[in-house]
């Protein structure tokens, strides 16, 4: 008897110490959870335009701590490479034709924002005089700078970077030249999926950045027209290429071979890209179903047209 009690104390001993252990540990990952860093910025890209050697270009970058703890923020001045189809970018060290870096400054070099407070910084563009005509791109990196030590909750948080993304234009004699490196529908074959969806891939082999835009103009096997979607205006970064999703949302009921004709326009000359792509749409889920009735219909009306015709007769009052 006494063996039974003590197994059950030492049960309940343990049960007790693992709850206070999983309660311990829940609340410390709460905690860290609560005190990570939570940086926002505003804006998330600057688009300017720029004179060799002439005023300085300053705009306002604003940075916000979210968090629940006071923050250190230092600031880096990076350039930047494209990198992949979707309009992401690495930072670099290297200096390139179209490096920015070390034409920017920024103030407050590094400074110290409270928990929910929003902190300006004014990012200065400097082109020097011999500044080579054409796309700059880089960034501001604002970084958080780790506590010292190991002192407490500020050991918790956890270190985070966020950058806007800079484009300069400086004047000159530049080269703007876009080109269509595929168009296409996302596949050949429709049948009841929505929304259909386009591909197009844009590559700049200029030497500056261009937001084109354009139109994809949708017509059925008869040539008709059936609508018009807008592209999505996006960035193109000199040497590199962009990809642009264009969803048709609603094509309705819809059967038959369809063209997309696609029109992009960029520069300051307006200038026109075109390319085509065909697709075919055939909702069998719906059509197959409505054929089998129709040819069971018509089965009834052969097989049995002699009864029904004498029927029709009846009901006339003819026979």
């Amino acid at each position: 008897m006494t063996s039974r009690l003590s197994f059950r104390w030492v049960l309940t001993i343990s049960v007790l110490a693992l709850s206070l252990l999983l309660f311990t540990h829940i609340q410390n990952v709460r905690a860290q959870e609560a005190d990570a860093v939570t940086l926002s910025l505003s804006p998330q890209i600057i688009n300017v335009s720029a004179n060799p050697g002439e005023d300085t270009i300053t705009n306002v970058v604003r940075i916000t701590n979210g968090g629940e703890l006071p923050i250190e923020l230092e600031t880096i001045p990076k350039n930047i490479l494209p990198t992949g189809e979707e309009g992401a970018v690495d930072l670099t060290e290297d200096q390139t034709s179209y490096s920015l870096a070390e034409w920017i400054t920024v103030d407050p070099e590094r400074v110290n924002v409270a928990p929910g407070d929003t902190q300006d910084f004014t990012v200065s563009i400097d082109v020097p005089a011999n500044g080579e005509p054409g796309g700059h791109f880089g960034t501001v990196v604002f970084k958080t700078v780790p506590p010292p030590g190991d002192q407490g909750a500020a050991a918790a948080q956890v270190s985070q970077e966020i950058a806007p993304v800079i484009l300069v234009s400086v004047a000159g004699d530049i080269t703007e030249e876009l080109n269509i490196a595929s168009f296409g529908s996302e596949k050949s074959f429709w049948s009841n999926e929505k929304p259909i969806t386009f591909e197009t891939r844009v590559g700049n082999t200029g030497s500056i950045h261009l937001k084109p835009t354009g139109t994809i103009t949708i017509k059925n096997m008869f040539g008709g027209e059936v609508t018009t979607i807008p592209l999505e205006e996006k960035n193109v970064l000199p040497e590199s290429i962009r990809r642009i999703v264009t969803e048709w949302s609603d094509p309705g009921f819809a059967v038959g071979r369809y063209t997309a004709d696609l029109s992009l326009v960029y520069g300051e000359d307006d200038n026109i890209l075109t390319a085509s792509t065909s697709f075919t749409i055939f909702p069998w889920q719906t059509l197959i179903p409505f054929g089998l009735v129709a040819v069971a219909v018509l089965y009834i009306l052969i097989k049995f047209r002699s009864r029904i015709g004498s029927a029709v007769r009846v009901l006339a009052g003819k026979n």
